[in-house]
Protein backbone atom coordinates (compact mmCIF):
# COMPACT_ATOMS: atom_id res chain seq x y z
CA UNK A 1 0.00 0.00 0.00
CA UNK A 2 1.11 3.09 -1.01
CA UNK A 3 1.14 5.78 2.22
CA UNK A 4 1.58 9.35 0.15
CA UNK A 5 1.84 10.00 -3.15
CA UNK A 6 3.65 13.39 -3.78
CA UNK A 7 2.73 15.55 -6.64
CA UNK A 8 3.98 17.77 -8.22
CA UNK A 9 3.21 20.55 -10.95
CA UNK A 10 5.88 22.07 -12.80
CA UNK A 11 6.67 24.66 -15.90
CA UNK A 12 10.10 24.84 -17.04
CA UNK A 13 12.18 25.93 -13.82
CA UNK A 14 14.43 22.75 -14.70
CA UNK A 15 17.16 23.41 -12.18
CA UNK A 16 15.08 24.21 -9.27
CA UNK A 17 12.84 20.74 -10.24
CA UNK A 18 16.04 19.05 -10.73
CA UNK A 19 17.02 19.70 -7.08
CA UNK A 20 13.27 18.95 -5.95
CA UNK A 21 13.52 15.25 -7.53
CA UNK A 22 16.90 14.90 -6.14
CA UNK A 23 15.60 15.29 -2.90
CA UNK A 24 13.03 12.84 -3.30
CA UNK A 25 14.75 10.86 -4.94
CA UNK A 26 17.01 9.99 -1.62
CA UNK A 27 14.16 8.69 0.45
CA UNK A 28 14.79 5.23 1.81
CA UNK A 29 11.01 4.31 2.25
CA UNK A 30 11.62 1.95 4.62
CA UNK A 31 8.90 4.18 7.74
CA UNK A 32 6.66 4.98 4.50
CA UNK A 33 6.11 4.31 1.15
CA UNK A 34 5.69 6.74 -1.09
CA UNK A 35 4.87 7.55 -5.26
CA UNK A 36 6.00 10.64 -7.01
CA UNK A 37 3.88 12.32 -9.52
CA UNK A 38 4.65 15.03 -11.99
CA UNK A 39 3.00 17.08 -14.13
CA UNK A 40 4.40 19.09 -17.03
CA UNK A 41 1.87 21.91 -17.62
CA UNK A 42 2.97 21.92 -21.46
CA UNK A 43 6.65 23.29 -21.08
CA UNK A 44 7.07 22.06 -24.52
CA UNK A 45 10.83 21.92 -23.94
CA UNK A 46 12.87 18.51 -24.51
CA UNK A 47 14.63 19.40 -21.08
CA UNK A 48 11.36 17.35 -19.40
CA UNK A 49 12.07 13.83 -21.55
CA UNK A 50 15.59 14.10 -20.02
CA UNK A 51 14.75 14.92 -16.87
CA UNK A 52 12.12 12.49 -16.81
CA UNK A 53 14.07 9.77 -18.47
CA UNK A 54 16.89 10.51 -15.11
CA UNK A 55 14.27 9.83 -12.79
CA UNK A 56 12.79 6.75 -14.01
CA UNK A 57 10.88 5.31 -11.41
CA UNK A 58 8.90 8.84 -10.71
CA UNK A 59 5.59 9.19 -12.88
CA UNK A 60 5.78 12.16 -14.99
CA UNK A 61 2.56 13.31 -17.01
CA UNK A 62 2.17 15.92 -19.89
CA UNK A 63 -0.94 18.40 -19.73
CA UNK A 64 -1.83 19.31 -23.31
CA UNK A 65 -2.33 22.57 -22.17
CA UNK A 66 -1.09 25.10 -19.71
CA UNK A 67 -3.89 24.81 -17.30
CA UNK A 68 -2.68 26.11 -14.35
CA UNK A 69 -1.64 25.16 -10.80
CA UNK A 70 -5.11 23.64 -9.69
CA UNK A 71 -5.70 22.05 -13.17
CA UNK A 72 -2.30 20.17 -12.75
CA UNK A 73 -2.24 19.33 -9.07
CA UNK A 74 -5.95 17.65 -9.87
CA UNK A 75 -4.62 15.97 -12.78
CA UNK A 76 -1.69 14.53 -10.36
CA UNK A 77 -4.05 13.85 -8.09
CA UNK A 78 -6.23 12.06 -9.74
CA UNK A 79 -3.81 9.87 -10.95
CA UNK A 80 -2.39 8.67 -7.80
CA UNK A 81 -3.11 6.12 -5.51
CA UNK A 82 -1.63 7.19 -2.04
CA UNK A 83 -3.96 7.34 1.34
CA UNK A 84 -2.20 10.60 2.05
CA UNK A 85 -1.66 13.43 -1.16
CA UNK A 86 1.20 15.66 -0.39
CA UNK A 87 1.51 18.52 -2.89
CA UNK A 88 4.86 20.35 -3.37
CA UNK A 89 6.16 23.40 -5.54
CA UNK A 90 9.08 22.29 -7.61
CA UNK A 91 11.14 24.38 -5.91
CA UNK A 92 11.07 23.31 -2.73
CA UNK A 93 13.39 20.39 -1.25
CA UNK A 94 12.28 18.03 1.03
CA UNK A 95 13.98 15.77 3.81
CA UNK A 96 12.59 12.28 4.13
CA UNK A 97 12.88 12.80 7.72
CA UNK A 98 10.77 15.98 7.97
CA UNK A 99 8.21 14.68 5.51
CA UNK A 100 7.35 11.05 7.61
CA UNK A 101 6.76 14.18 10.16
CA UNK A 102 3.75 15.60 9.09
CA UNK A 103 2.68 12.50 7.39
CA UNK A 104 2.38 11.10 11.02
CA UNK A 105 1.17 14.65 12.37
CA UNK A 106 -1.91 13.55 9.91
CA UNK A 107 -2.43 10.42 10.67
CA UNK A 108 -2.64 11.46 14.52
CA UNK A 109 -4.79 14.46 14.38
CA UNK A 110 -7.42 13.10 11.79
CA UNK A 111 -9.19 16.72 12.85
CA UNK A 112 -6.36 18.32 11.20
CA UNK A 113 -8.01 18.01 7.52
CA UNK A 114 -4.78 19.78 5.46
CA UNK A 115 -1.87 20.40 7.01
CA UNK A 116 1.85 22.27 6.17
CA UNK A 117 4.91 23.23 7.82
CA UNK A 118 7.43 26.20 7.98
CA UNK A 119 9.03 27.14 4.90
CA UNK A 120 12.54 28.64 4.52
CA UNK A 121 14.92 29.41 1.47
CA UNK A 122 18.14 27.66 1.05
CA UNK A 123 19.79 30.69 3.13
CA UNK A 124 17.34 29.95 6.03
CA UNK A 125 14.90 32.96 5.74
CA UNK A 126 11.59 31.76 6.54
CA UNK A 127 8.83 32.92 4.25
CA UNK A 128 5.18 33.93 5.13
CA UNK A 129 3.02 30.39 3.85
CA UNK A 130 -0.27 31.04 6.15
CA UNK A 131 -2.74 33.90 6.89
CA UNK A 132 -6.07 35.24 7.33
CA UNK A 133 -8.82 34.64 4.88
CA UNK A 134 -9.34 37.85 2.61
CA UNK A 135 -11.75 41.00 4.02
CA UNK A 136 -12.38 44.38 3.79
CA UNK A 137 -9.65 44.85 6.59
CA UNK A 138 -6.68 43.15 4.82
CA UNK A 139 -6.98 43.56 1.49
CA UNK A 140 -3.78 46.21 1.15
CA UNK A 141 -0.89 47.03 3.87
CA UNK A 142 -3.18 50.24 4.75
CA UNK A 143 -6.00 48.74 5.26
CA UNK A 144 -4.28 46.22 7.80
CA UNK A 145 -2.88 48.62 9.84
CA UNK A 146 -5.97 50.57 9.97
CA UNK A 147 -7.60 47.50 11.94
CA UNK A 148 -4.73 47.07 14.04
CA UNK A 149 -3.10 43.88 12.07
CA UNK A 150 -3.80 40.60 11.75
CA UNK A 151 -5.47 39.06 14.76
CA UNK A 152 -3.89 35.61 16.01
CA UNK A 153 -6.39 34.38 18.29
CA UNK A 154 -6.13 31.12 16.35
CA UNK A 155 -2.34 30.12 17.24
CA UNK A 156 -1.12 28.48 19.76
CA UNK A 157 -3.55 26.35 20.64
CA UNK A 158 -1.33 23.16 20.52
CA UNK A 159 2.62 23.35 20.91
CA UNK A 160 4.32 23.25 17.72
CA UNK A 161 0.97 23.89 15.97
CA UNK A 162 -0.91 27.05 14.83
CA UNK A 163 -4.49 27.55 12.95
CA UNK A 164 -3.82 29.69 10.51
CA UNK A 165 -7.40 30.59 8.19
CA UNK A 166 -5.14 29.38 4.87
CA UNK A 167 -1.56 27.79 4.18
CA UNK A 168 0.40 28.11 0.94
CA UNK A 169 -0.13 25.62 -1.64
CA UNK A 170 3.51 25.59 -2.17
CA UNK A 171 3.60 22.66 0.57
CA UNK A 172 -0.16 21.10 1.16
CA UNK A 173 -0.95 17.43 2.93
CA UNK A 174 -4.72 16.01 2.71
CA UNK A 175 -6.15 12.80 2.99
CA UNK A 176 -7.18 11.62 -0.93
CA UNK A 177 -10.37 10.74 0.18
CA UNK A 178 -11.21 14.48 1.35
CA UNK A 179 -9.34 16.11 -1.85
CA UNK A 180 -11.56 13.77 -3.74
CA UNK A 181 -14.53 14.50 -1.66
CA UNK A 182 -14.43 18.47 -1.96
CA UNK A 183 -13.69 17.61 -5.81
CA UNK A 184 -10.17 19.09 -5.69
CA UNK A 185 -8.55 22.22 -6.41
CA UNK A 186 -11.03 24.63 -7.72
CA UNK A 187 -9.89 24.94 -11.48
CA UNK A 188 -11.30 28.86 -11.84
CA UNK A 189 -8.20 29.63 -10.69
CA UNK A 190 -5.62 29.73 -12.79
CA UNK A 191 -2.75 30.64 -10.45
CA UNK A 192 -3.02 32.16 -6.77
CA UNK A 193 -5.04 31.77 -4.01
CA UNK A 194 -6.24 28.17 -5.49
CA UNK A 195 -4.82 27.19 -1.73
CA UNK A 196 -6.89 29.34 -0.09
CA UNK A 197 -10.15 28.25 -1.93
CA UNK A 198 -9.13 24.91 -0.72
CA UNK A 199 -8.23 25.92 3.09
CA UNK A 200 -11.72 27.47 2.97
CA UNK A 201 -14.14 25.17 1.50
CA UNK A 202 -12.43 22.58 4.23
CA UNK A 203 -12.97 24.85 7.02
CA UNK A 204 -16.57 24.95 6.25
CA UNK A 205 -16.94 21.29 6.23
CA UNK A 206 -16.40 22.16 8.96
CA UNK A 207 -12.36 20.61 8.80
CA UNK A 208 -9.17 22.36 10.83
CA UNK A 209 -5.99 24.03 8.62
CA UNK A 210 -2.97 23.31 10.45
CA UNK A 211 0.82 24.20 10.26
CA UNK A 212 3.21 22.60 11.87
CA UNK A 213 5.59 25.23 13.73
CA UNK A 214 8.51 22.34 13.92
CA UNK A 215 8.40 20.76 10.38
CA UNK A 216 10.56 22.70 8.14
CA UNK A 217 10.70 21.98 4.72
CA UNK A 218 13.10 24.05 1.84
CA UNK A 219 11.19 26.52 -0.66
CA UNK A 220 12.81 29.16 -2.47
CA UNK A 221 10.71 31.41 -4.33
CA UNK A 222 9.45 31.97 -7.70
CA UNK A 223 10.88 28.39 -9.64
CA UNK A 224 8.15 28.78 -12.42
CA UNK A 225 6.68 32.01 -12.24
CA UNK A 226 9.79 34.45 -12.92
CA UNK A 227 11.56 32.65 -15.73
CA UNK A 228 11.19 35.90 -18.24
CA UNK A 229 9.67 39.31 -17.95
CA UNK A 230 6.16 37.97 -19.90
CA UNK A 231 5.97 35.49 -17.37
CA UNK A 232 6.66 37.36 -14.55
CA UNK A 233 4.07 39.79 -15.77
CA UNK A 234 1.51 36.93 -16.11
CA UNK A 235 1.96 35.61 -12.86
CA UNK A 236 1.41 38.85 -10.88
CA UNK A 237 -1.47 39.77 -12.67
CA UNK A 238 -3.36 36.54 -11.84
CA UNK A 239 -2.22 37.54 -8.16
CA UNK A 240 -4.73 40.76 -8.81
CA UNK A 241 -7.20 38.09 -10.58
CA UNK A 242 -7.57 35.27 -8.46
CA UNK A 243 -8.20 37.62 -5.60
CA UNK A 244 -11.20 38.56 -7.45
CA UNK A 245 -12.59 35.06 -8.24
CA UNK A 246 -11.86 34.25 -4.71
CA UNK A 247 -14.15 37.07 -3.03
CA UNK A 248 -16.76 36.39 -6.39
CA UNK A 249 -17.12 33.01 -4.65
CA UNK A 250 -16.73 33.86 -1.11
CA UNK A 251 -18.37 37.02 -0.19
CA UNK A 252 -22.21 37.93 -0.37
CA UNK A 253 -24.09 40.56 -0.70
CA UNK A 254 -22.76 44.51 -0.25
CA UNK A 255 -19.45 43.28 1.42
CA UNK A 256 -18.63 41.56 -1.87
CA UNK A 257 -19.72 44.86 -4.12
CA UNK A 258 -17.63 47.59 -1.84
CA UNK A 259 -14.33 44.74 -1.69
CA UNK A 260 -14.54 44.07 -5.43
CA UNK A 261 -15.13 47.89 -6.30
CA UNK A 262 -12.30 48.60 -3.72
CA UNK A 263 -10.14 46.27 -5.27
CA UNK A 264 -10.80 47.89 -9.19
CA UNK A 265 -9.95 51.03 -8.19
CA UNK A 266 -7.41 50.84 -6.47
CA UNK A 267 -5.59 48.50 -8.63
CA UNK A 268 -6.47 50.74 -11.20
CA UNK A 269 -4.92 53.80 -9.30
CA UNK A 270 -1.92 52.12 -7.85
CA UNK A 271 -1.05 50.25 -10.67
CA UNK A 272 -1.34 52.71 -13.20
CA UNK A 273 0.91 55.28 -11.36
CA UNK A 274 3.73 52.75 -11.75
CA UNK A 275 3.06 51.88 -15.03
CA UNK A 276 3.43 55.42 -15.94
CA UNK A 277 6.85 54.97 -14.53
CA UNK A 278 7.73 51.79 -15.85
CA UNK A 279 7.04 52.97 -19.42
CA UNK A 280 9.70 55.54 -18.96
CA UNK A 281 12.16 53.75 -17.35
CA UNK A 282 11.42 50.67 -20.02
CA UNK A 283 14.82 50.38 -19.76
CA UNK A 284 14.40 48.61 -16.40
CA UNK A 285 12.97 45.23 -16.76
CA UNK A 286 11.21 45.07 -12.86
CA UNK A 287 9.64 49.04 -13.68
CA UNK A 288 8.72 48.06 -17.22
CA UNK A 289 7.00 44.83 -16.15
CA UNK A 290 4.28 47.01 -14.02
CA UNK A 291 4.02 48.45 -17.38
CA UNK A 292 2.70 44.98 -18.93
CA UNK A 293 0.74 44.06 -15.78
CA UNK A 294 -1.42 47.30 -16.03
CA UNK A 295 -2.11 46.38 -19.44
CA UNK A 296 -3.24 43.05 -18.90
CA UNK A 297 -5.10 44.16 -15.85
CA UNK A 298 -7.29 46.36 -18.09
CA UNK A 299 -7.41 43.94 -21.00
CA UNK A 300 -8.81 41.85 -17.63
CA UNK A 301 -11.58 44.22 -16.62
CA UNK A 302 -12.81 44.81 -20.09
CA UNK A 303 -13.09 41.36 -20.50
CA UNK A 304 -14.84 40.83 -17.05
CA UNK A 305 -17.31 43.71 -17.67
CA UNK A 306 -18.77 41.81 -21.21
CA UNK A 307 -18.76 38.64 -19.73
CA UNK A 308 -19.95 39.36 -16.34
CA UNK A 309 -17.55 37.27 -15.28
CA UNK A 310 -14.11 37.42 -12.73
CA UNK A 311 -12.86 34.05 -14.28
CA UNK A 312 -9.05 33.82 -15.68
CA UNK A 313 -8.84 33.90 -19.24
CA UNK A 314 -6.13 31.36 -18.69
CA UNK A 315 -8.60 28.76 -16.50
CA UNK A 316 -9.43 25.73 -18.44
CA UNK A 317 -12.71 26.18 -17.27
CA UNK A 318 -12.94 30.05 -18.91
CA UNK A 319 -15.41 30.10 -22.38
Amino acid sequence: MTDLSIVIVCYKGWKRLILCLESLDSFTGINFKTEVIIVDNKSDDNTYKQIAERFSKFRFIQNTVNGGFANGCNMGAGNAVGEYLLFLNPDTVATESEVEKLLNTAKQNPSYSILSCRQVNERGKESIASGQFPGLSNLTGFMRALSGGQKDEFYDRVPGITFPDWISGSVVLIKRALFQKINGFDEDFWMYYEDVDLCRRVRNLPGEVAQCSNIKIEHNHGGSSRINLKTESLTKTEVHISRHIYISKHKTGLNKILIQTFLVVNNLISSGLIAIIGLILFFIPKLFARTLIFSLLIRYYCGALVRLSWISPRSVNFR
